[in-house]
This record gives structure tokens, sequence and C-alpha cells, in this order.
């Protein structure tokens, strides 16, 4: 009796494995690119962090020292300047103040070198009064 039944050809063989390969390579790219966009978020809400904390010190001008557990900010005081946390360099730009000096536009950028050496950024910009809330 002659058997009807067929295996499968080397042709249809090789190629299910390529195909499988194919969709293996795409998986893989998936996943790094999953990890750098991660990687990203954690590292830009840390600079982020540490930008709204010099934001938040230059708020505290007019405050009381004596109230205060931290240093406070003056209004003649805030200028230009950077710092160094860990792999994060925090830089603000405080230009000559406009409207009768009253006034000054701050430019915070922090930034940090991500895992492909690239240098990554958030900048938070914002004008700040000679007039503090604190003052009566």
């Amino acid at each position: 009796m002659i058997s009807k039944q067929q295996g499968f050809s080397l042709i249809e063989v090789l190629i299910s494995f390529l195909l499988l390969g194919i969709g293996a390579l795409g998986l893989t790219k998936l996943q790094i690119y999953m990890e750098r966009k991660s990687d990203y978020a954690i590292q830009s809400m840390e600079a982020l962090r540490l930008a709204e904390n010099q934001l938040e010190w230059f708020r505290t001008r007019g405050a009381s020292d004596a109230l205060s557990t931290i240093s406070t900010a003056s209004f003649a005081s805030i200028s230009t300047g950077s710092s160094v946390t860990g792999s994060y360099t925090v830089q603000w730009d405080v230009p000559m103040p406009t409207v009768s000096g009253s006034l000054k536009t701050i430019t915070i950028t922090s930034s940090w070198q991500d895992r492909m050496g690239e240098t990554q950024s958030v900048e938070l910009k914002t004008m700040i009064s000679r007039y503090s809330e604190f003052d009566n």
C-alpha cells in the first residue's frame, strides 16, 4: 500500500525558520526601544525634579530667613549659575531684569548623558518679580 502522507520540504522548513528569525529580531528591537524610552522617562523625571527644586529656591525670595529652615533667595542674588548633582547638570540663565528692573526671566536647563552617550535635557522657563508674595 502506498502512503499519501508527505513531510515538509527543506525549502519550507528554511522559510519558516527565516520568518521566525525575522519575528525574533523585531521583538528584540522592540525590547531595546522600550528600554531606552523607559530609561529616558526615569532620567527626565529626576532632571525635572532637580530643575523644579532650583526654581522653588528662586521663589523663596522675600521670605524671612528667621522663619525658614533653608537659606532664602533675594531678588538681587538671582543670577546665572549652575550646579552638579550626581550625573545631572542644572544650569540657569538669568538675563538683565526687564520692566523697570523688577522682573527677571529665568531659564533652567537640567541635562544628563544617556546610556548611548547622547546629552539629553529638560528645560523650564519662568519669570520672577521683585515683589514677593511674602512681603507685607
